[in-house]
């Protein structure tokens, strides 16, 4: 039917829809926008896919036409309807990213609105672009597959299915597209779909980089720099991110200048690394903003200059980046390179605490609890220690039974204060055992359980934590919880004495001057009367009770016994 109407059109001297799109290839492969305009108009009037695909092209780049997306997809959408793959493919692809009006636009501009009735920007529309991706990607379309694999990696708008992602993928990248091989290499790397398998990961890396895939190149630098998948060779990394940086990628510009900050694969120049890391921050890299203001701060090779420093965290906190966020503040706390800010320091602290950072939900809590920058607010200090400690955060635990012991911002709650001591110490938390150790002890609102609490004060003191050293060293001393042993006792002890701690040279009195079968009154007074000279009230109470020296004599060896046996 076609034919027939074909050669109709050729008797009466009209040229056929097949004649008009041909005619718009040649104009448009010598440039003559107007006339390929013209000609494939008339043929996708008359329904011709393939000119309406070839429309839709125009009007996206803006060839012989005022450039507007909203058109392009009106015409990419008449052929995609009729099974056209690559207009589906662009269609996807647009819905995908969505496209915003061109700059200095105004929306409200009357000639515009009569110029361009339906706009000028897509929106995002996550399920219209899977839909046409799966329609291009089952004709069999390269780009398709490849952005439908990367639709089911990265989870924007449908759940993250790894196995899935690698088969589409494999598929584009078994046919030569670079983007899936680059997709598969990351995934194949990352070991997303199960055990990471770096070598194979290469290989797909290779390929894309031989097709000029400036990423391919990055992550080849990173394999090298890393020795992941290929032996570690700094120089083969600088060469790729070189290349990958001279070709404008941030990334690749980043890693060149940390390279270049550490003297690997390159000399260490401070200058060439000042260079490549600017490069990259101008293009909005967040994290060279952070590497910049290191650089500044330390001034590696530099005359350290904290208010440049202070200008790169600035702009990298700005951008969202948390680490920068906690710095700058720290910056503020201090006034380091900034005016001394309390107010402003808990601002940026609380924007990286917002962002879900633990380490700044715990600090944001404890100075709500201080009231430092902040009206002092138990219930916001409360909240914050929450969330940190939902995360993991030991200390937030810690810090929420302190809250509950002491009643701030909650009834008091000894037993609830007890769970979350022992939650925290079960976390590794030092001052957690340590409190836990020390309230089981003393049996403040709980049941007193002095097994419980040698076991919690001895893994305090493991940790080097001198208070928990004095406890486990009294129950030693005096068999509480734990068989009486003067000899483990006076191990810990001493290690806490060494430490200047008053009440360890205290108990260590009591030790030799009662609890030691082997009393010796010398030693006993020495060691309270250095806890006395330290403020230690209980040693100087002690002392008073001690018995006096013995004098010395030719007989002091037998008086000092005698003494030590009275004691």
């Amino acid at each position: 039917m076609r034919k027939l109407i074909k050669a109709a059109g050729r008797l009466f001297g009209s040229a056929s829809p097949d004649d008009e799109h041909a005619r718009g290839l040649k104009a448009n492969d010598r440039g003559d926008y107007k006339t390929a305009l013209e000609a494939w108009l008339a043929a996708a009037r008359e329904g011709h896919a393939d000119a309406q695909y070839s429309l839709g092209r125009l009007y996206d780049q803006g060839k012989g036409v005022v450039r507007n997306i909203v058109d392009a997809v009106g015409w990419y959408r008449r052929a995609a309807d009729q099974g056209h793959g690559e207009a589906q493919a662009r269609l996807a692809e647009i819905y995908y990213y969505g496209c915003e009006q061109p700059k200095g636009v105004v929306p409200t501009d009357e000639a515009l609105s009569v110029l361009f009735p339906n706009g000028l920007k897509i929106e995002q529309d996550y399920p219209t672009a899977l839909r046409w991706a799966r329609a291009a990607a089952e004709q069999g379309v390269a780009g398709a597959q490849a952005l439908l694999g990367y639709m089911h990696a990265s989870g924007f708008g449908i759940e993250p299915d790894y196995a899935e992602a690698e088969r589409w993928y494999r598929t584009a990248a078994e046919k030569g597209n670079a983007a899936a091989q680059l997709g598969l290499g990351t995934l194949l790397a990352g070991g997303y779909g199960g055990t990471p398998d770096p070598e194979a990961a290469h290989e797909w890396f290779h390929k894309a980089a031989e097709q000029n895939n400036v990423m391919a190149w990055y992550y080849l630098g990173t394999q090298y720099a890393s020795g992941l998948g290929v032996g570690q060779d700094h120089a083969e990394a600088v060469t790729w991110f070189r290349k990958a940086a001279e070709a404008g990628a941030a990334a690749a510009q980043r890693a060149l200048g940390l390279l270049y900050t550490r003297g690997l694969g390159v000399p260490n120049d401070p200058h060439m690394a000042e260079t490549w890391l600017r490069k990259a921050a101008i293009q909005g890299d967040a994290e060279a903003m952070v590497q910049l203001g290191h650089l500044n701060s330390r001034g590696a090779g530099f005359q350290p200059n904290l208010f440049d420093a202070a200008i790169w965290y600035r702009a990298a906190a700005e951008l969202g980046h948390r680490e920068a966020q906690k710095i700058l503040a720290q910056m503020y706390f201090a006034g380091s390179g900034v005016p001394r800010d309390e107010v402003e320091a808990v601002r940026w602290l609380e924007r990286a605490a917002g962002q879900g950072d633990p380490q700044a939900q715990l600090r944001i809590g404890a100075l709500y609890a201080e009231g430092r920058g902040v009206a002092r607010d138990y219930d916001r200090a409360l909240d914050w220690f929450r969330r940190a400690a939902e995360q993991g955060n030991s200390d937030a635990v810690y810090n929420i039974g302190m809250l509950h012991s002491l009643g701030l911002g909650v009834p008091r709650d000894p037993a609830g204060a007890l769970s979350w001591y022992q939650r925290a110490a079960e976390q590794g938390s030092v001052l957690a055992q340590f409190r836990l150790g020390a309230m089981l002890a003393s049996g403040d609102g709980v049941p007193q359980d002095y097994p419980g609490a040698a076991l919690w004060s001895r893994k305090a003191a493991e940790q080097g934590h001198v208070g928990a050293m004095v406890n486990i060293g009294r129950f030693s001393m005096q068999g509480l919880g734990v068989e009486r042993d003067t000899a483990e006792a006076l191990r810990w002890l001493s290690a806490a004495a060494d430490q200047k701690e008053a009440a360890a040279m205290t108990a260590l009195g009591e030790l030799y001057g009662h609890w030691s079968d082997e009393k010796d009154i010398v030693r006993a007074r020495s060691w309270l009367e250095r806890a006395a000279a330290l403020g230690e009230p209980r040693a100087k109470s002690l002392l008073e009770r001690l018995p006096p020296p013995p004098p010395a004599s030719g007989q002091g060896g037998g008086q000092h016994r005698a003494a030590a046996g009275e004691g």
